[in-house]
């Protein structure tokens, strides 16, 4: 079991804002690109890989959206609140893997532990949600024990 919640809310935030960093530096390569490109004589080329590059950074702009929302539903969360029952920002320990209801980026590592960071709007983040200790989920045809929630 990880020794505690901040460990696993840090590991999450910086996994974020490395996404963070990684799309701002893919996003100035695409701009830089799109603004050096010149114009030759075939102008259609020279639109076409303009296009390209702007929907590019359009794309990664999105991303980058995606991302700040996380990174602010991740600040809301309270870390030290120590629940009975499954709800944001709860780590639960199951008989099958272990969970961190937050933000949906799937499998990361926490002091040698692993876990799946999961939105509470995902279809097992529905199910966890308002769980207590002992509860039994039903996910595909699989059953799941929580044994602790922190």
């Amino acid at each position: 079991m990880v020794s505690n919640k901040a460990e696993i809310h840090s590991v999450i935030l910086q996994h974020l804002e490395e996404r963070m960093e990684q799309g701002r530096k893919d996003f100035q390569l695409a701009k830089e690109s799109r603004d050096s490109d010149t114009k030759s004589s075939a102008g259609d080329k020279f639109e076409t890989g303009r296009e390209m590059m702007q929907r590019e950074m359009d794309k990664i702009s999105a991303s980058l959206d995606m991302l700040k929302g996380q990174l602010a539903q991740m600040k809301r969360i309270d870390i030290h609140e120590n629940p009975t029952r499954v709800g944001l920002g709860s780590f639960i320990e199951t008989d099958a893997e272990n969970y961190y209801l937050s933000v949906g980026i799937g499998k990361l590592s926490c002091s040698g532990t692993p876990f799946y960071a999961i939105s509470a709007d995902s279809p097992l983040g529905e199910l966890l949600v308002g769980k207590q200790i002992n509860e039994i989920i039903e996910l595909r045809g699989r059953k799941i024990t929580i044994k602790s929630i922190v």
